[in-house]
């Protein structure tokens, strides 16, 4: 996804991304999402990475923040983001309870045995 964000031309994906400049650690971060297709103004969070080292620090929030500003300039109404039930993303799902997103959908059993996929979203 993120070599087709960088292509000229592309419309499916978009990246930002959190850049410390050279002397405070280059690049820290990036979220890269996209319209979800065969719907109006619905765009998927396709994925949202951040370096260990700035965890906390706010570099996520301020990427998720960017990206809402930029759909809400596309009149986007609503934002869509998967992820796992296990325990081990925990943390990301209290990341996106912080930012306003909130369970729609639960799909038991998806990933494998016991690891059920969990559909956020956040309309705008």
């Amino acid at each position: 996804m993120v070599d087709t964000a960088l292509t000229a031309g592309n419309r499916d994906y978009s990246i930002l991304v959190a850049d410390r400049g050279q002397d405070g650690g280059g690049l820290v971060g990036y979220v890269c999402y996209g319209p979800t297709p065969m719907t109006e103004h619905t765009y998927d969070l396709y994925w949202i990475a951040s370096a260990p080292e700035v965890r906390g620090q706010g570099v996520g929030a301020q990427l998720v923040s960017s990206m809402e500003g930029d759909l809400r300039r596309r009149k986007a109404r609503l934002i869509r983001v998967e992820t796992s039930a296990t325990e081990a993303y925990g943390p990301t799902r209290g990341f996106y309870a912080s930012m306003k997103y909130g369970e729609e959908a639960r799909l038991r059993d998806f990933y494998k045995q016991g690891d059920d996929l969990i559909i956020l979203t956040k309309r705008l």
